[in-house]
């Protein structure tokens, strides 16, 4: 670790070299503290999300992985560029300890057993797959889906006695890796990112701060050379992942958010990661305001929306390849946490009886299980336009009609927010804040829901064909700044009451407040197990089979937002 006073006396080394080379020229600093795009309200958002590899782009015609690339160019761009390596790090010193505690290492002096380290703790309230226990100098942080144990203990202690540990771990860590996308948006959440060392997905990354940190200060993980990944794992004290890859060390900690049955369930693991970084004040401050909000603006979708409540249902269409034997199929998703948020839209959820199966075997069973749908989000890793998919969905000229989410061009796709490289936004953001989550999907279920007018940040309409918004890094306002919440403040929108007559609201059905339920005992469908965890089992290995061909890092990214 680089003393204060090293990086001090290096700075103003470098800004001596500086001032002689560039010659009053310190304007050209490349866009650092350029204003964000004000498209899709991105100039009041912090870090803005594009996407990740981890995600559809790299498959079926997206495009592709690439490099997020530098800024390159000339001597002076290189100074400006070390100048501003050295200057962030010691903002980031001057705004650490905020929100922070027992931020130092214990000492022969200061060491004792008896005190209490961790004034501020952390309570679950709505995730059901991690635990933490505290104690005075180490926490016991619990996967309890996986059944792994973490103890994390205050750097300078002994290692405490904790039997089936999984790891021991010093804390609060300075140094981490991520594989997934997520991991690294709850660690820019809780504004630890400098501490961020390498991050695999790299490519995919969207979050425009992250993007800066990865042109010359975060290294991406080398998954060409597996010497150098396992070098890169082991040079750090944690190593973030999701269960299940082949690339685990005894440093590897597990996160299963993307389990959760709830968006503020997901969210909740905010505090699973601040543990780490013995940020837990910071943490609790974050999710109790997207808590408060999230009950904000369920509240009033559902006093507003109550007797007009449009049906949504989550789809898509896998083409015929390889990877699925040359047999197309048709989905429906039904993920916990999506019912949960489509009813605090203030919307209903398309929901079936006689199997569990989601997977139809062809068009015509699929679209008759989605004939009195009002709202279709389209999930299909493919990037094509709206003929592209009433084409694979088998909709002609003549059967339009017949669907309301066609005739009322209600088709949605959550890819509004993409980076350079065609990673998406919706695999990042959308999982750590559920209030800017559950504020998108009440402006697509009612898009006049705010007298002030509102454009959802991830969700597009694929029918009206509203335009991609690119985020780059030029868009970071504050390398080192804690990611701000891209919710707007629930309790200062007016809610415009329902409207029958409005176009948004043809074909559907009023005073209904239930899901709509469809029986899909006699249609052609995949055969399934009947068991709720074999549904689950079905989607994961969905995705598996349409991943193959793409390395197992972006699916693990994959499977973080979808499963």
């Amino acid at each position: 670790m680089i003393g204060f006073t090293t990086l001090k006396t290096s700075a103003i080394a470098m800004i001596a070299v500086s001032s002689m080379i560039m010659a009053g020229t310190a304007s050209a600093l490349p866009e650092a503290n350029a204003p964000a795009a004000p498209h899709n309200n991105i100039a009041k958002r912090t870090a803005s999300p594009c996407g990740g590899c981890g995600g559809w782009h790299g498959w079926n015609g997206w495009n592709g992985c690439g490099n997020c690339g530098g800024w390159g160019g000339s001597m002076k761009q290189f100074i400006s560029l070390s100048l501003l390596s050295l200057l962030a790090p010691l903002a980031a010193i001057a705004q650490s300890t905020e929100g922070l505690q027992s931020t130092s290492c214990l000492t022969s002096s200061s060491s004792s057993s008896t005190t209490d380290l961790y004034e501020a703790k952390v309570e679950v309230k709505y995730a059901k797959y991690f635990s933490i226990d505290y104690h005075n100098t180490y926490k016991v942080v619990n996967n309890l889906s996986t059944n792994d144990t973490y103890v994390l203990y205050q750097c300078g202690s002994d290692k405490p006695s904790v039997d089936n540990a999984s790891a021991f771990i010093p804390i609060p860590v300075t140094s981490a890796a991520a594989w997934a996308t997520t991991a690294a948006i709850f660690l820019e959440a809780l504004g630890v990112q400098n501490d961020i060392k390498n991050l695999g997905t790299a490519p995919s990354i969207v979050s425009a701060c992250l993007q800066k940190l990865l042109e010359d200060v975060i290294e991406p993980f080398n998954e060409s050379n597996s010497t150098q990944t396992d070098q890169q794992e082991d040079s750090n004290t944690v190593v973030f992942n999701m269960p299940g890859g082949d690339d685990d060390t005894a440093n590897t900690v597990y996160s299963v958010e993307y389990l959760e049955g709830s968006a503020l369930g997901r969210s909740e693991w905010v505090k699973f990661f601040a543990a780490f970084f013995n940020a837990e004040e910071r943490a609790n401050t974050l999710f109790d305001s997207i808590d408060s909000n999230y009950q904000c603006f369920s509240t009033k979708a559902n006093d507003e929306y109550n007797d007009i409540r449009p049906v949504v249902a989550w789809t898509s269409y896998a083409a015929p390849t390889e990877y699925n034997n040359n047999t197309a199929y048709w989905q429906i998703s039904f993920a916990d946490y999506k019912y949960d948020i489509v009813r605090d839209a203030g919307a209903r959820m398309l929901n079936t009886t006689g199997t569990q199966s989601t997977m139809f075997s062809t068009s015509q069973a699929f679209l008759d299980a989605l004939e009195e749908v009002d709202i279709v989000i389209d999930e299909s890793f493919v990037s094509y336009t709206y003929d592209d998919l009433l084409t694979n969905y088998g909709i002609t000229d003549k059967s339009k009609s017949q669907y309301s989410w066609v005739s009322t061009d209600r088709v949605y796709r959550p890819d509004r927010i993409q980076s350079t490289a065609g990673g998406l936004g919706w695999f990042e953001a959308p999982v750590a804040f559920a209030d800017a989550l559950l504020q998108d999907l009440i402006g697509v279920a009612h898009p006049n829901f705010s007298k002030e007018g509102y454009q959802p940040i991830w969700f597009r309409n694929l029918a009206n064909d509203d335009p991609v918004t690119v985020v780059t890094a030029a868009n970071c306002t504050d390398v080192y700044a804690q990611r701000k919440d891209p919710a707007g403040t629930c309790s200062s929108i007016d809610f415009q009451s329902a409207n029958p007559t409005d176009s948004a609201y043809s074909g559907v059905d009023q005073n209904e407040t239930q899901d709509l339920v469809y029986d899909l005992s006699k249609s052609e469908i995949i055969d399934d197990d009947d068991s709720e965890s074999a549904k689950d089992s079905k989607s994961s290995d969905a995705l598996s089979v349409r991943m193959s061909a793409v390395s197992s890092v972006l699916a693990i990214s994959l499977l973080a937002a979808l499963c």
